[in-house]
């Protein structure tokens, strides 16, 4: 028998300050996204950068936060998936994170203590695109944390699958339904890196690099869907510091509203399911700025999250 683990970044236990503060640190600890010196960086998280941030962080994640099933948006839409493929796949399906709970060690457990008619376990890392901060990260983890003890099955990664055709139908289909009102722009944002990231993976290969792996997906969905590239740009969201990938998401809302441009929609590709990033950076702050300088309307496109679509896409991926 199979099992699936379905693995994202994660989010904070509660949206209160103590616990936003501890997963921004376990979070900014990890020597692939804080890429500076060892000695330097608990200074620099610890001393500088969670001290300030915390406050500003708890203050999104209680806008944004899920009341009614008192939790992060991310992990209800992370066990909603999980729910539904355990359903469809008749096979056990675990949620871990990358940071934060459920963490990655009780997820096999969990698979380990299933009994032993468990022989592989598949591994899903919900990133369409590759990079050393979200994908690459969450496979050494794994794999550290595998190798630490004897467990009686193997792992088998998906790999970044941001051309799989199954993945990119269901984003179509998330999409489709907004192009039916009219629009003056359609924006595709992705989480912004440094730029030493961005050209480490490029030299090693389009298996690594970002950038390409963005700009793949976004043509394969406008040529299924018909779009004008004219309508369409991709923006970047999320950048600490000017030696990031851009354009900016938050100077385009002020450029394109300066240009005239009245009605946009914006999709997050990058992202299997609603977080921070989404439902705080874009509904909510990319909406303000917009509207402020002259927008009208910002239209929002979820995420895949639990949709029966993406439940369809991802059985394909992972079959196949």
């Amino acid at each position: 028998m199979q099992g699936i683990l379905l693995v994202n970044t994660g989010s904070p236990r509660s949206k209160h300050r103590k616990d936003v503060a501890a997963f921004v640190t376990a979070m900014l600890s990890d020597p692939l996204l804080m890429t500076v010196p060892d000695w330097f960086r608990p200074i620099l998280v610890k001393g500088l950068i969670v001290p300030f941030r915390q406050f500003a962080s708890a203050r999104k994640y209680s806008l944004i936060w899920d009341e009614e099933h008192h939790a992060a948006p991310l992990l209800y839409h992370m066990q909603q998936l999980a729910a539904k493929l355990e359903k469809r796949t008749e096979m056990p399906v675990r949620v871990a994170m990358r940071y934060g709970e459920p963490d990655i060690a009780s997820a096999l457990k969990s698979f380990e203590e299933a009994g032993s008619d468990i022989h592989e376990v598949i591994v899903v890392p919900l990133f369409p695109q590759y990079a050393e901060s979200s994908y690459q990260t969450t496979v050494d983890e794994i794999g550290r944390i595998f190798m630490d003890k004897p467990y009686p099955f193997r792992l088998n990664f998906i790999k970044p699958y941001y051309s799989h055709p199954a993945y990119i139908e269901a984003l179509c289909s998330s999409l489709s339904p907004f192009l039916q009102k009219r629009y003056d722009m359609l924006l595709f944002n992705y989480h912004s890196l440094p730029l030493s990231h961005v050209e480490k993976g490029w030299k090693k290969g389009k298996e690594f690099d970002y950038v390409y792996q963005l700009k793949e997906t976004v043509m394969l969905v406008q040529k299924q869907l018909g779009l004008d590239m004219l309508h369409n740009r991709i923006v970047f969201s999320s950048a600490v510091g000017s030696k990031w990938l851009q354009p900016f998401l938050d100077e385009t809302m002020k450029e394109i509203a300066s240009e005239g441009v009245k009605d946009i929609l914006i999709v997050s590709p990058g992202f299997a399911c609603d977080n921070l990033e989404t439902l705080y950076d874009i509904k909510i702050a990319a909406r303000e700025i917009f509207l402020r300088n002259g927008g009208k309307s910002l239209t929002y496109v979820p995420c895949l999250n639990s949709e029966d679509y993406w439940i369809d896409g991802l059985i394909k991926i992972i079959t196949q």
